[in-house]
């Protein structure tokens, strides 16, 4: 069951990008849509986290969530700007760089070794970008430059929540986030001018997918799934979520993926896995070890 939640949340991340394109074909802009997105998401996150009773983290760790909301609107500005420029296929695949990019800046900021995992993710994942970028008949530099600021974002967000003191309930936690998200979005539509709400049912309904199955269902049958299966599962079984959106996009919106982008997108999510299955056994190697030394909370 845990895998099963997993996946659909894999797939409803995947799928974010189809309701966003369609969105985009009726006039809603970038800003608007993930006001949108995120209001209401953060809505139905709540009212769940209220109904389990769940506790929202307060002080120094309300303070740290909303700074996430913050990095969390720089990433999807990246991600969603990067559609109106390039193909959704390109834009998921180049995305997928971020785990190279976490086990790079936390060995800078020595949170983390960097041993024989990571140097193989980082081979993989210059290749598989390589061949992506070369390989993709569609799209400008534009696209390309936002789809990579939206995964160092991406990289900056899990770094900052990977911090000792950021616990709590996860779905209480991403409330925040998505409500600091929520707000951030608004001021920024509001200084471009305004709003530009969907305009027809279909929008409409574009609109809603991104927010409740894109989002909403999608956070929450993570954090179901990953307290069934753990961590490492969750993390490679998630590899589905890019390879959702390549679909979907070449089937419903007609995109182009040469052969060469496929294989450096295969490249990609090969890294990601090769990281997450190496770590996992580094952790199993040294846990027992570890268990016989005090926690250090400080």
């Amino acid at each position: 069951m845990g895998a099963l939640f997993v996946l659909i949340s894999a797939i409803g991340f995947g799928s974010m990008a189809l309701f966003a394109n369609m969105a985009y074909a009726d006039g809603v802009d970038t800003f608007s849509l993930l006001t949108l997105r995120f209001v209401i998401a953060a809505s139905l996150l709540g009212a769940l986290a209220v109904v389990r009773g769940a506790r929202f983290p307060r002080g120094r760790a309300l303070r740290s969530y909303a700074g996430m909301g913050v990095v969390y609107t720089a990433m999807a500005w990246g991600y969603f700007g990067a559609l109106h420029h390039a193909p959704s296929a390109t834009v998921a695949l180049v995305l997928y760089v971020y785990p190279i990019l976490v086990a790079l800046a936390a060995f800078a900021l020595r949170l983390d070794r960097f041993g024989w995992p990571e140097a193989g993710t980082l081979v993989l994942s210059s290749l598989g970008l390589y061949l992506v970028l070369g390989g993709s008949t569609q799209g400008s530099g534009t696209g390309l430059l936002l789809a990579f600021v939206a995964a160092v974002c991406y990289s900056g967000y899990i770094l900052i929540g990977s911090r000792k003191h950021m616990e709590g309930d996860a779905v209480a936690c991403s409330t925040v986030v998505l409500s600091t998200a929520a707000v951030c979005c608004f001021a920024l539509s509001f200084m471009q001018g305004g709003q530009h709400w969907p305009n027809s049912p279909a929008s409409w309904a574009a609109t809603v997918g991104v927010a409740v199955f894109g989002t909403a269902v999608a956070i929450a049958a993570f954090v179901a799934g990953l307290k069934r299966i753990g961590p490492t599962q969750a993390a490679v079984l998630s590899t589905l979520e890019p390879v959702v959106t390549v679909i979907l996009g070449v089937v419903f919106l007609r995109e182009q993926l040469t052969v060469s982008a496929a294989a450096g997108g295969c490249l990609i999510l090969a890294a990601a896995i090769v990281l997450t299955l190496g770590r996992n056994r580094r952790l199993a190697k040294h846990a027992p070890a570890a268990a016989g030394q005090p926690r250090n909370d400080a």
